[in-house]
């Protein structure tokens, strides 16, 4: 990775993370939205808001959201998800619950699996794909 910078989206409190490849400049749009779990009967569940406007623009480059749960004492898992993958999955699948212009996800996590809005979320845990890994 070349570099990473933190600017403000839109003028909201938080923001976007940009990290640059340095094996060709391919520019990431990171948007991180954290959560601490609360737990329910064999399960733990946390929620994420994402405005409804901002789900349904792309951007160049587009949005990749990572959901971090704060899970007891520490972070994880984290739900990596494209932006268009996510407005997909709320307006042709239900997932998430709209309100007052943004979009509510609520996550169940059980150790085994992620569930939002009763679909399986478990293909976007911890998927860094994406992004080559840094070696110490």
């Amino acid at each position: 990775m070349a570099g990473v910078e933190r600017r403000p989206a839109g003028g909201r409190s938080g923001g976007d993370v940009f990290v640059v490849r340095n094996d060709g400049g391919e520019l990431h749009r990171i948007q991180v939205k954290t959560a601490t779990a609360k737990e329910q009967h064999k399960s733990h569940f946390a929620q994420f808001r994402v405005a409804l406007t901002q789900l349904r623009t792309p951007r160049e480059p587009d949005l990749v959201y990572v959901f971090a749960l704060r899970l007891d004492s520490r972070w994880g898992p984290f739900l990596v998800i494209d932006r268009d993958a996510l407005r997909i999955a709320h307006e042709e699948q239900g997932v998430g619950s709209p309100s007052d212009g943004a979009v509510t996800f609520r996550v169940t996590y059980t150790g085994s699996s992620i569930r939002c809005s009763d679909r399986d979320f478990l293909a976007f845990r911890d998927d860094w794909s994406r992004w080559p890994v840094l070696l110490r």
